[in-house]
């Protein structure tokens, strides 16, 4: 089973990057853009994992959500790594709630040495990844239209859990379903 531990989106914000996307894809670039519903704060990436090692995931999960509390986050600016100027990822960051975020992920990375887990080795950047662009194909007109476009960030939401996904590829693109749902209650 492939996985990956996250921070769910309200469907008021899926709606609103669902526009954004649309307003950069007139761009035409030869962009793969994630479906709105599928759009979330990827926290650690866990790869391939047996059921013994799901198991010990859920657990260390669970523990993680009960050692941090609830908080606020908030959509922010649009970018692209590596860079606008050359953008292959194309994602949204976190104006508020970015410090909290961070904070589960390093938690998540901690508790996975015990499983163990592949540790990561880029340093955690809280974002949303819209798309991924698949070629050079109006690639320029796709980093003007990330210089201009005017996006205004809907409401700010309160994220109460992490979830666990279990990620299904296909050709028609991935599918994810939710497998856990812990909730964050530290104080």
């Amino acid at each position: 089973m492939r996985a990956f531990a996250a921070i769910g989106l309200p469907e008021e914000a899926q709606s609103s990057l669902a526009h954004l996307q649309g307003e950069l894809a007139r761009a035409g670039a030869d962009v793969k853009w994630v479906e709105p519903q599928h759009l979330h704060l990827t926290l650690k990436f866990l790869g391939e994992l047996s059921a013994e090692e799901r198991q010990a995931v859920e657990t260390a999960m669970a523990r993680v959500a009960a050692r941090h509390p609830a908080f606020t986050a908030a959509l922010g600016a649009v970018g692209a790594f590596p860079s606008v100027g050359s953008p292959r990822v194309v994602w949204v960051g976190l104006a508020e709630g970015a410090e909290q975020a961070a904070s589960l992920a390093a938690a998540l990375e901690r508790e996975g040495t015990a499983i163990p887990l592949r540790r990561e080795e880029r340093a955690f950047s809280p974002h949303l990844t819209l798309g991924r662009v698949r070629s050079p194909r109006n690639r320029g007109a796709l980093s003007e239209r990330l210089r201009s476009v005017a996006w205004h960030a809907p409401a700010p939401w309160h994220v109460s859990s992490l979830r666990l996904y279990e990620s299904v590829l296909s050709p028609a693109g991935p599918r994810y379903t939710v497998l856990l749902d812990a909730r964050l209650s530290g104080k």
